[in-house]
């Protein structure tokens, strides 16, 4: 059910519930009073959840580097053999980019047979119906 449908059924369902309520006659405007309500209550609810989302990359920027600062105090030496590490991952990719301009072919076919495996994953798992 698409997400219009939804709103629809859920201003058909406020709009029945409010006209049992009430005896007198109905404004000519109550239905787009009614609407105006459901947009501005679904509005807001699309605000908390940007306001939570950027309090939360707010507390991410703040405690992320703090923690990365405490742990480089905390365990220099694990940082040390990180950085060792890298300088040695480093020379590693210079030398599969060496090997791959070599067989640049074979990259390709494997890089179609890849994308090719990605789509039928897609089609078969992901997509919608």
């Amino acid at each position: 059910m698409t997400e219009n449908n939804k709103i629809d059924i859920r201003f058909d369902e406020m709009l029945k519930k409010n006209l049992k309520q009430h005896r007198e006659p109905v404004r000519q405007d109550f239905a787009q009073e009614l609407l105006f309500r459901i947009q501005k209550i679904e509005q807001q609810n699309a605000l908390r959840k940007v306001i939570l989302q950027e309090r939360l990359s707010l507390a991410a920027f703040i405690f992320l580097p703090l923690a990365t600062v405490i742990v480089i105090f905390a365990f220099p030496n694990l940082i040390i053999e990180s950085a060792r590490q890298m300088t040695i991952l480093y020379s590693l990719i210079i030398e599969l980019v060496k090997i791959s301009i070599n067989h640049w072919q074979l990259c390709v076919y494997y890089g179609l047979a890849t994308a090719a495996m990605i789509y039928a994953v897609y089609e078969t798992i992901l997509a919608d119906n």
